[in-house]
């Protein structure tokens, strides 16, 4: 067999060509990355891949550069919402989207109100889905792909809530924004709010982001228990909350049960 037939054979099946290093290590990187550590440091990102500081910071710059890594303020590294776009092109269709779109629309089908499903990027939640039921009044503050702060509405602080304590601490420090009247922008408030969260297992938000209008949210928790991202309900305030503040106990209840279905269809 001749030489230049050899190398032709190499190139049609890859199996004998060397790996490249770089992008072996690339990806190294981006594994570090999980539900339970958004944010790493670059002596983190080293340690956990067994590369030295000045490769990994290489790698890094050169991730950021193409869009696939974030810097936070404080200096620490996360992945961006480009991930997301490349997951949402995987056939395979167990993305958490695609794993929660059809409880989703029969949430939405169900309790006649909007349905949204929101992840936790940086210091903004984000609306991954969102789908209508047939009340006549829909949701469409938040369109998908579109970014809200931790400190309005439900689904927002339902992720703010379970935030490692110094990245939720670090919001709270400000400013927090106002979208209406009643939106809750004392962190002090804010922070007793957010234990009520943690402690009830839900997070209701009243008039806060649109006067008149309010929503209901509760967490998919991955198989460790993390928090990965909140289902919530928006609608007319009458409909979502009752005469003594509280949320209405049906929807809650469908609410709580949706979200505990999503939970255990995510693989460990």
């Amino acid at each position: 067999m001749s030489t230049k037939h050899q190398k032709t054979d190499r190139g049609q099946n890859g199996e004998t060509l060397a790996r490249v290093r770089a992008v072996s290590r690339a990806v190294a990187i981006l594994r570090c990355f999980t539900p339970g550590q958004m944010y790493m440091s670059l002596g983190e990102i080293a340690s956990a891949t067994d590369l030295d500081a000045g490769t990994t910071r290489r790698l890094l710059v050169t991730l950021r550069d193409e869009g696939l890594i974030g810097q936070a303020v404080d200096g620490r590294y996360h992945l961006t919402m480009q991930v997301w776009r490349l997951v949402s092109a995987v056939p395979d269709g167990r993305t958490l989207r695609d794993l929660a779109m059809d409880h989703i629309r029969e949430l939405a089908n169900t309790t006649g109100h909007t349905v949204l499903l929101s992840i936790l990027r940086g210091n903004q939640a984000i609306c991954l889905a969102r789908e209508h039921g047939n009340s006549p009044v829909q949701v469409r503050w938040w369109p998908i792909g579109e970014a809200m702060p931790l400190n309005c509405g439900a689904a927002p602080r339902l992720l703010l809530a379970h935030m490692p304590e110094d990245e939720c601490n670090a919001v709270l420090e400000g400013p927090l924004v106002a979208l209406s009247r009643k939106s809750i922008t004392n962190p002090f408030v804010l922070r007793e709010m957010l234990d009520d969260v943690r402690h009830n297992g839900w997070s209701l938000a009243t008039d806060d982001v649109l006067e008149g209008l309010s929503a209901l949210a509760a967490p998919i928790r991955n198989p460790s228990g993390a928090v990965v991202a909140a289902v919530s309900l928006g609608g007319l305030t009458s409909s979502i909350v009752t005469a003594n503040g509280s949320p209405n106990p049906d929807l809650l209840a469908t609410l709580k049960q949706a979200c505990a279905v999503i939970s255990d269809q995510i693989p460990s």
